[in-house]
């Protein structure tokens, strides 16, 4: 293209500029020098145009380029899943106790293992509450028996006598009934010592205070020296043997385990329990579930037994991951939720990707699995959706899946 303009420039163009030039000067050379300025200008301008038209440049063209997106799409497969439903709960021992002091006193010895955190046995001996006036209490409570029952042998026998003397005729029938009358408040007496005695005994066993079944210590409340009233809180147990775990479903995540199955008390669930770089695994059985959707939370409460813990060590308070499975769902796929678009009538549909143009595709969802929804129509096989949210997707946009 410089060749070409440099060979125009001086075959043409500088020999017609410099007959141009000289002729300019031999038609201002007798003009007046006040009127040589606009003929020099207007001659300028004819020699521009000269040159211009002899150049004639050309400008170029650009055709505008469709734009095009990249993005990113997930592959569609279709097949046979098991639905999960994962939430996290919280570990609780069935049974909570306050251990209390059943009788007043001072505490005057408590085992070593009677602290916090410590696990006891079904019967061991916690602590021991100064026994000295229940025995005391026992042993006058047995005397008082012992005298009440050689009373009441005594008067058994006198009524046994004034029968015999009743039936010879020697003594009235008033005579009778007083030994009667007798006898029978010996028997009361005697019947109400017994209670009292074993009330006694009782208040004397209840001086040691043991583990009422297996657990772990979750509080103590008492050590030694302290004086104790009947009902004080000596300690708070949790049941070693018996373990629930209570989570949430999301009113969404109940629904769609409704719609794969017919009930949920008595579903399996698995529980997952991360301790450091290790997680255990436990088994459980779905035993109740809430009456109604919580406003506060939108879900519902549930709660499962578990039923091994095996060597665990696992406490009251774990947080866990919850599982629960529905059932099988045939000829389903699992898209990434990102995928699903709505329209202003709220009507589901998805981008497939078709020689890199976007096609609108109306999906038919069934549940939210795991942040991913399952799909049973709409799209085939193999197919590419969209998962890029951009806001000029549409029918037709030019996409690229680098």
């Amino acid at each position: 293209m410089l060749v070409k303009l440099e060979y125009l420039w001086r075959q043409y163009v500088f020999p017609a500029v410099q007959n141009l030039a000289q002729l300019v000067y031999r038609l201002l050379s007798p003009l007046p020098e006040k009127a040589r300025l606009p003929v020099s200008i207007i001659s300028g301008s004819v020699l521009f145009y000269a040159l211009m038209v002899v150049t004639n440049p050309k400008t170029k063209t650009f055709e505008p380029r469709e734009q095009s997106w990249d993005v990113r799409a997930h592959s569609v497969v279709f097949g046979t899943t098991i639905p999960e439903f994962k939430s996290f709960g919280e570990v609780m021992a069935e049974r909570n106790i306050f251990l209390r002091a059943l009788v007043d006193g001072e505490v005057i010895s408590v085992s070593d293992d009677l602290h916090e955190g410590a696990f006891i046995k079904k019967g061991e001996k916690l602590l021991t509450i100064d026994p000295f006036e229940y025995e005391n209490a026992l042993g006058e409570a047995k005397a008082q028996l012992i005298s009440a029952e050689a009373s009441l042998k005594m008067s058994r026998q006198d009524y046994e006598r004034a029968q015999k003397l009743f039936e010879k005729g020697t003594v009235a029938l008033r005579y009778l009934d007083e030994k009667k009358t007798d006898l029978t408040v010996k028997r009361a007496n005697v019947d109400r010592l017994k209670i009292v005695v074993r009330r006694a005994k009782r208040n004397l066993d209840n001086t040691k205070v043991v583990a009422p079944f297996d657990a772990y210590v979750s509080k103590v409340t008492v050590d030694e020296g302290r004086l104790v009233n009947r009902n004080d809180h000596i300690a708070l147990l949790s049941d070693a043997s018996s373990y629930e775990i209570r989570f949430n479903l999301s009113d969404s995540e109940y629904g769609s385990l409704l719609s794969t199955q017919t009930k949920i008390l008595g579903q399996p669930i698995i529980a997952l329990w991360k301790v450091g770089n290790k997680e255990i695994s436990f088994e459980g059985i779905v035993k109740y579930v809430g009456a109604r959707i919580d406003p506060s939370i939108r879900g519902v409460d549930v709660i499962a037994d578990v039923s091994d813990i095996g060597n665990s060590q696992i406490r009251g308070g774990a947080f866990v991951e919850v599982i629960m499975q529905g059932n099988k769902l045939s000829n389903v796929a699992s898209i990434p939720e990102d995928a699903i678009f709505t329209d202003n009538e709220n009507i589901e549909f998805v981008y497939v990707i078709t020689n890199n143009r976007l096609e609108v595709r109306r999906v038919k969802s069934l549940m939210k699995v795991d942040g991913n929804i399952l799909i049973s129509e709409g799209v085939s096989d193999g197919e590419n959706v969209l998962i890029t949210r951009f806001t000029e997707a549409a029918e037709g946009v030019l996409v690229n899946i680098p």
